[in-house]
C-alpha cells in the first residue's frame, strides 16, 4: 500500500446512531463483517491515511463502543447526546477540530470503504484548493440516498435528502456518499447558519452546501469509482449485501496472490486471515478471526478454522474443526477430527477421522489415526495410539495430565487414567485400562476377565 501523509486534516467518524432497523441491543456500528465491526473496518481504512487525529461521534451505547474500540485504536471520542443530525454531530467536534486545517467527515457504517479512495479525495481537495469536497457516486438504484443536484452548467448546488426529494429529484442517479472534506475555518461558520427545516427536523450536514454556494466558497465533487464502497448499513440485509462484497474482494485479492479457491461463493475467509502461495481452499470452508494458513497446504471441503496457526504442506481434510490450535509443518489432519483450544501438533503429526484432542503437545511423527480423544497430555515422538483410546483426563473436579514418552504404542481401547505416565518405548494391550505409571519398553496390560463361551445360546427374537 502506498504511503500516505495528511497530517493537516482531522477525521471524524459519525457513529451515533441507534440502528432501530437492526433490532439489537448492539450498537449499530459494533456489528461485523468477516471478523470485524463495521466501525473497525472504518477505522482501518482511515489510520492508514496518517491524518492529524481521528475522533469518533458516539450517542447510542457509548460506553459499549467505546469500550470495545479503545484498547485497539488511538482515537479521541466525542458524545451527542442527543442525535439531531449529521450537522448537529459535527457541531459536537468544533474543539478537537480546532488545530486542522482540514477536516474530512465519514460515517461509521460504512465498512467497505478503501484508503485509497479517500487519499484520492483528500489530496484532489488539498491540490484544486477547495472549500468543500463531497465524495460522489452514480448508482443505478439511488434508493435511500442524498441526490447531487446541479445547475445547468454542471454545477454542484446542493444535497437533496431522499425524503424531501421529489419525484423530479428522485430520478437522479448521481448520489452522495455523505463523506466531505471541508477547510476547517469554513466548516464551523457554516454549521451556525444550518436549520432543520424538514421532515426530520434534523440539522443535516449536507446543508451547508447551499449555503457555500451562496457565499461564492469553492465547491466540488470527487467521483468515486467504486459505487459499493459507499454501501450504508441501516439493516440486517444490508450488512448481508456489504459482507458479500467486501467477501468477493478479500477472495479476489488472495487469489492474486498465489492461492486456489475452489467455489469461492461458498467460502469464508475473514479480513485478518493469512494465507501462503499454493494453497487450495476448498468448498465450503471457513477461515477465522486471526488464522494463518501456510504455503502448499490443502484444506477442507468444510473445514472451520479459527484463530489458528496451520504450517505449511498441511493437509486438514473433510469437515474437521481446528480452533485456536497450531499444527506443523507436513502434518494431516481430519477428516471429521477436532483440535480444541492448547492443541499443539508437532511436524508430521497425523491426527485420522473423528479424534478430538484439547490442551495437548503431540510430538513429532506421532499418529492418532481413529476415534479417540486425548486431552490435557504432553506426548512424545512417534507415538501410536489406537482406535478408540481416551485419556482420562477429568474426575468431576479438577483437570489431571496425561505423560507419553517417546515410541509408545497403545492398543485400541485403551483408557489411561490421568494423572499417570508412560514411559518411553512401552506398549499398551489393547483394552487396558491404566491407573498406574507404565515402566520404559516391554508389554503393560490391565488383567482382562476370562472369555467365555456358552453353547446353543440363541439372541431372543424381537416381538
Amino acid at each position: 500500500m502506498p504511503h500516505y501523509s495528511f497530517s493537516n486534516t482531522q477525521v471524524l467518524v459519525l457513529a451515533a446512531g441507534k440502528g432501530t432497523r437492526m433490532r439489537s441491543a448492539k450498537p449499530k456500528v459494533l456489528h461485523e463483517l468477516l471478523g470485524k465491526s463495521m466501525l473497525e473496518h472504518v477505522l482501518i481504512s482511515l489510520e492508514a491515511l496518517n491524518v492529524g487525529g481521528i475522533a469518533i461521534v458516539t450517542g447510542h451505547g457509548s460506553k459499549q463502543v467505546q469500550d470495545t474500540m479503545n484498547a485497539q485504536h488511538d482515537v479521541s471520542w466525542v458524545l451527542q447526546a442527543e442525535q439531531l443530525g449529521t450537522g448537529h454531530a459535527v457541531q459536537q467536534c468544533k474543539d478537537v477540530c480546532a488545530d486542522a486545517e482540514h477536516v474530512l467527515i465519514v460515517c461509521g457504517d460504512t465498512p467497505l470503504l478503501q484508503t485509497n479512495t479517500l487519499a484520492k479525495m483528500l489530496t484532489e481537495h488539498v491540490h484544486s484548493s477547495s472549500d468543500i469536497s463531497l465524495l460522489s457516486a452514480f448508482q443505478e438504484n439511488p434508493y435511500g440516498y442524498g441526490r447531487i443536484v446541479r445547475d445547468q452548467q454542471g454545477n454542484m448546488l446542493k444535497v437533496v435528502e431522499e425524503r424531501d426529494a421529489n419525484d423530479h429529484i428522485q430520478a437522479i442517479q448521481e448520489v452522495s456518499s455523505g463523506i466531505f472534506c471541508v477547510r476547517q475555518s469554513v466548516l464551523f461558520e457554516l454549521l451556525k447558519e444550518v436549520d432543520n427545516d424538514n421532515e426530520q427536523a434534523e440539522y443535516y450536514l449536507p446543508s451547508i452546501l447551499p449555503l457555500a454556494v451562496q457565499k461564492a466558497y469553492s465547491v466540488q465533487s470527487c467521483l468515486m469509482r467504486d459505487a459499493n464502497e459507499m454501501l450504508g448499513i441501516n439493516d440486517r440485509t444490508q450488512l448481508r449485501n456489504a459482507a458479500k462484497v467486501l467477501q468477493n474482494r478479500v477472495i479476489l485479492d488472495w487469489e492474486k496472490q498465489g492461492v486456489t479457491i475452489e467455489q469461492p461463493e461458498t467460502v469464508r475467509i475473514d479480513v485478518s486471515v493469512h494465507i501462503g502461495t499454493d494453497t487450495l481452499i476448498r468448498a465450503g470452508t471457513q477461515l477465522l478471526g486471526h488464522t494463518h494458513v501456510g504455503d502448499a497446504c490443502d484444506i477442507g471441503p468444510y473445514a472451520v478454522i479459527n484463530s489458528a496457526w496451520v504450517d505449511d504442506d498441511v493437509m486438514i481434510d473433510a469437515f474437521s474443526h481446528v480452533d485456536h490450535a497450531h499444527i506443523s509443518m507436513h502434518g494431516k489432519v481430519g477428516p471429521y477430527a477436532r483440535l480444541r483450544p492448547e492443541a499443539y501438533l508437532d511436524e508430521g503429526v497425523k491426527i485420522g477421522n473423528f479424534v478430538e484432542i484439547k490442551k495437548a503437545v503431540i510430538g513429532k511423527g506421532s499418529k492418532v489415526n481413529h476415534l479417540s480423544y486425548i486431552g490435557d497430555t504432553q506426548m512424545g515422538q512417534d507415538c501410536n495410539i489406537g482406535a478408540g483410546s481416551i485419556t482420562c483426563n477429568y474426575d468431576g473436579a479438577n483437570k489431571h495430565k496425561t505423560i507419553i514418552g517417546d515410541h509408545v504404542f497403545v492398543g485400541s481401547g485403551t483408557r489411561l487414567i490421568a494423572p499417570v505416565e508412560v514411559n518411553d518405548g512401552a506398549t499398551l494391550g489393547a483394552g487396558s485400562i491404566i491407573t498406574r505409571d507404565v515402566n520404559p519398553d516391554g508389554l503393560t496390560l490391565s488383567v482382562r476377565s476370562e472369555q467365555r463361551y456358552v453353547k446353543h445360546w440363541q439372541r431372543p427374537e424381537k416381538k
